[in-house]
């Protein structure tokens, strides 16, 4: 196999930064010798002219979408949740409508940035409620998680079924 097309594949795939010392590894060679491809490779992204580009952040690389491209298929790109802000969305998706001040007495003070988080996202929606929010599942959380319908009683037997199947 070509080791070039090796590393290309795996940046593709990662969707973040990888070291050198890691793509070392995938194709069973030397840090130079992945430095010298990772060069080349980066010369051919930008004499290509693609969406795409290889960039370099000290000894990672990354494969992404050239910023005059990410604007635009952002919205289509899949979304990463870390797995305290996906906590978060679970409380929310399943005592919805529930308030922001609720939310935060389960999860704690980090709630704020995850809720502010899956605003961004358009993953849940808050309305003003007295001197509080109150936060409820958009059709775009129905999208992400391949649900029939934005129903709180049918998110909420889904929930208990992923929670109680082993």
């Amino acid at each position: 196999m070509n080791d070039k097309k090796i590393l290309e594949a795996a940046l593709f795939a990662a969707g973040k930064l990888l070291s050198t010392a890691e793509l070392a590894e995938l194709v069973e060679c030397s840090l130079g010798k992945v430095s010298s491809i990772m060069q080349t490779l980066m010369e051919e992204y930008k004499t290509r002219d693609t969406a795409l580009e290889l960039i370099k952040i000290k000894d990672k690389y990354v494969m992404q979408i050239k910023q005059e491209y990410a604007e635009r298929v952002k919205n289509i790109a899949p979304m990463e949740l870390s797995t305290p802000v996906l906590r978060t969305l679970s409380v929310i998706a399943y005592h919805q409508p529930i308030t922001q001040s609720d939310v935060v007495g389960i999860r704690g003070n980090t709630a704020y940035s995850h809720i502010s988080e899956l605003e961004e996202r358009g993953l849940i929606v808050s309305t003003k409620h007295r001197r509080t929010k109150t936060l409820t599942t958009t059709d775009a959380f129905v999208g992400y998680f391949g649900l029939e319908a934005n129903e709180p009683e049918i998110i909420k037997k889904r929930l208990e079924s992923k929670i109680s199947s082993p």
